[in-house]
């Protein structure tokens, strides 16, 4: 599993939206920012201003991750295509924790190459995917989705896989943005 943040947010457009909600202009300060942002946003519960912060993370996890992600409407995606790519590299499986499993996975991964090998077409092949495959994404969160996300999917009660992977974005958060969502991770 491999997560990365692949833009730089900025809480410009967050601080510039409560300034036109409340005809007061932005601060160029941070520490002033920060303070309007905390108060504003996090403490009076004015969250919609916090969909102009983005961060786009690239996320290599299971199917299993994925598919739990997209169930998160209110994020863009842009996914490895295994209907274009699949025989373009090595099939990897993330690994269950449970060794009787991953060695089934283990014997299926020799099946699906077995496959490739012999020129089936990536789109039959791509049907015999389990759901610990491996695949990258890109996906773009604004802060208040982000926050939402971390807050389902870090507690205990998430998949390992997805609980993994929302720790590990929140991680990848600069530090000095990290006060949005700390509220929300576990």
């Amino acid at each position: 599993m491999q997560v990365e943040l692949v833009n730089e947010p900025s809480l410009e457009f967050t601080d510039m939206a409560i300034g036109e909600c409340y005809d007061k202009g932005c601060y160029v300060n941070g520490a002033e920012r920060d303070k309007r942002i905390n108060n504003i946003a996090l403490t009076k519960k004015h969250s919609s201003v916090l969909e102009f912060t983005d961060f786009v993370f690239e996320i290599t996890a299971s199917t299993k991750v994925l598919l739990e992600m997209t169930r998160h409407r209110m994020a863009s995606y842009a996914c490895k295509s295994s209907r274009y790519t699949l025989n373009k590299g090595e099939v990897v499986f993330e690994s269950t924790g449970d060794d009787e499993v991953d060695g089934f996975l283990d014997y299926w991964k020799v099946v699906i190459e077995s496959q490739i090998a012999k020129g089936k077409s990536n789109e039959i092949v791509s049907l015999m995917l389990p759901q610990a495959y491996q695949y990258r994404w890109l996906v773009k969160f604004n802060a208040r989705s982000l926050k939402n996300f971390l807050a389902l999917r870090s507690k205990r009660s998430a998949h390992f896989h997805i609980r993994e992977v929302a720790v590990l974005m929140y991680a990848k958060v600069p530090d000095e943005l990290k006060y949005l969502f700390d509220e929300d991770v576990l």
